[in-house]
């Protein structure tokens, strides 16, 4: 029966088969070379649209993978970033001569109300700790903190040295500072440890989702590559944060915009659209020519028929495909299907180099493409790290230079005189009795008054004079070409200045000391002299103006 069925079903395929092909014989041979052309054309049409639309996915990917490693370097800077204010502000608070004192008194009172309860409840930190050089807690905002005492950012701090970094602690991850608690003039020996702490929670994380513009999600996890393998931060999707060991503790994933992906999509799926719709209408188009350049060719054919039917054995037939009607053709005019065949020839490969310079100019235009979005990439980062450099160099606060770049403008300057033999003055300027308007009014009332006699240093200045917040309530201002009569005028004028702020809660004076720089000797030397002639004037009674002779020193 099988057998049976099979020989019925080959006998009913070679009779479909003829009839097809009878019926394909009997087709006009314009419908017959239309149809093969489309079938060609829309083959070799969808070759090049697949073609195109996978050049398209890589293109898609790889601004993908760039806007991912921006992300990255984005939130790697911006937790430096804070890192970097979260020690500022925990050295700000430990070199405080109070604090030591309250420190080696033991005075928790004071340590609670002036440290512990105003940090966590006006700077909103999780831990804020008070450590004893021993190795012990002497107050905490929290009652379980022993674990501090392991932790190597802390173990640097009671050797003397602040630090910043990542610590993770049962399921939490802190961002964590610690400095030791000295005296302003960093001559007696550390009393404690300040500790301060945030952690990555709600709020951070959605503070640094919109510093890089793209949602951070925190995983606790440390398993991020397998043992022996080579995978970076880059190959995970997000940052790798690791604590001062350089041991990995959790995982920042970042999440590209919805809006990007679906821009994306939205792209790809316009393309596709318009390159099928591009290919039927060149198919259908080409069809519909050439069955017209066939319809011509016929047309002429017949009419050498009938003139060499007529007698005019001069006719020539322009035919030059190889059809039934080639033969006749061939044998009618040898010669007019030879020159035919030339002109075809000609035609294919003009066509040819038109198509090839059609796709050069696409993938010029998409390299050029890649190319601007690369060069606009390479302009946010140099932006970015400008900006860094800049932050790196400037006081946070008043906008004035930095303690590291006035020690940098220090050398460059005395450099400067030492070359052109032109004299250098310095002014050191101390905010007097800063301390107890700190204490009295509060801290946003003191930060208040440091941008005040900031911005009357500014407004005195010159050019290319040099204003720089030294440390605390004390600035100074680096006068190249200057001598020392120069700058005891330029001092006065600022200490008068000063003089005249209009503060709401108590009157302002500052004491100054003024130095020149002598050939010959380091740069800390004038800094020294201008220091000493600083502090004189604060000996002497404040709201002065001294000058240092070496012969008094």
């Amino acid at each position: 029966m099988l057998q049976r069925w099979r020989a019925v079903s080959k006998l009913y395929l070679r009779r479909w088969g003829w009839q097809a092909r009878h019926r394909w014989e009997r087709t006009p041979i314009g419908i017959r070379f239309a149809f093969t052309l489309s079938l060609l054309l829309m083959g070799l049409l969808t070759t090049w649209l697949l073609m195109n639309l996978a050049y398209l996915n890589d293109a898609l990917a790889h601004q993908a993978r760039l806007n991912q490693m921006r992300l990255i370097k984005t939130t790697e800077i911006a937790i430096e970033r804070e890192l970097v204010n979260l020690l500022r502000h925990t050295e700000d608070y430990s070199v405080w001569n109070d604090a030591r004192e309250a420190v080696l008194k033991r005075d928790l009172e004071w340590l609670r109300v002036n440290i512990v309860d105003w940090l966590a409840q006006h700077f909103y930190y999780d831990i804020v700790a008070v450590l004893l050089p021993e190795g012990k807690i002497l107050i905490s905002s929290r009652s379980e903190n022993a674990w501090l005492l392991n932790l190597s950012l802390v173990q640097d701090a009671l050797g003397g040295k602040g630090d910043s970094g990542l610590v993770r602690h049962e399921g939490t991850v802190y961002m964590m500072s610690a400095a030791p608690i000295c005296d302003e003039e960093w001559q007696q020996p550390p009393a404690g440890v300040l500790v301060l702490a945030k952690s990555l929670k709600h709020a951070q994380l959605s503070q640094l989702s919109e510093q890089v513009g793209s949602r951070v999600v925190l995983t606790l996890s440390t398993q991020f590559q397998t043992p022996g393998s080579n995978t970076n931060e880059g190959d995970t999707g997000g940052v790798i944060l690791r604590d001062p060991t350089g041991h990995p503790i959790a995982l920042l994933t970042l999440e590209s915009p919805h809006a990007t992906t679906t821009l994306m999509q939205e792209w790809l799926s316009k393309a596709k659209r318009t390159l099928a719709v591009a290919s039927v209408v060149i198919a259908i188009l080409a069809s519909l020519l050439m069955v017209g350049f066939l319809r011509a060719y016929i047309g002429r054919f017949l009419m050498a028929i009938h003139r060499l039917a007529s007698g005019d054995w001069g006719a020539r037939i322009p035919y030059a495909a190889r059809d039934e009607f080639g033969f006749l053709a061939r044998t009618f005019n040898q010669m007019a299907i030879q020159l035919q065949q030339a002109f075809e020839e000609q035609e294919r490969q003009r066509e040819e180099i038109q198509a090839q310079n059609e796709e050069l100019q696409a993938l010029y235009q998409q390299l050029r493409a890649a190319h601007q979005e690369l060069a606009q990439l390479n302009a946010e980062l140099v932006e970015a790290n400008r900006a860094l450099a800049q932050a790196a160099l400037t006081d946070g606060l008043t906008g004035l230079k930095n303690h590291r770049a006035f020690h940098e403008s220090l050398h460059n300057l005395v450099q400067m005189a030492e070359r052109h033999r032109q004299p250098l003055s310095l002014v050191m300027l101390d905010i007097d009795h800063f301390k107890q308007f700190n204490d009295r009014f509060g801290h946003p009332a003191g930060d208040e008054l440091l941008k005040q006699v900031a911005e009357v240093l500014r407004q005195s200045a010159r050019a290319y004079d040099v204003v720089a917040r030294y440390g605390g309530e004390e600035f100074a201002l680096l006068l190249p070409n200057t001598t020392l009569e120069q700058a005891v005028q330029v001092a006065e004028r600022i200490r008068a200045q000063i003089s005249q702020i209009q503060n709401p809660h108590a009157p302002v004076s500052a004491s100054l000391g003024v130095a020149s720089y002598r050939m010959g000797t380091p740069p800390a030397t004038l800094l020294y002299e201008a220091d000493a002639a600083l502090y004189r004037a604060k000996h002497n009674g404040r709201n002065q103006v001294c000058i240092y002779h070496p012969e008094a020193a």
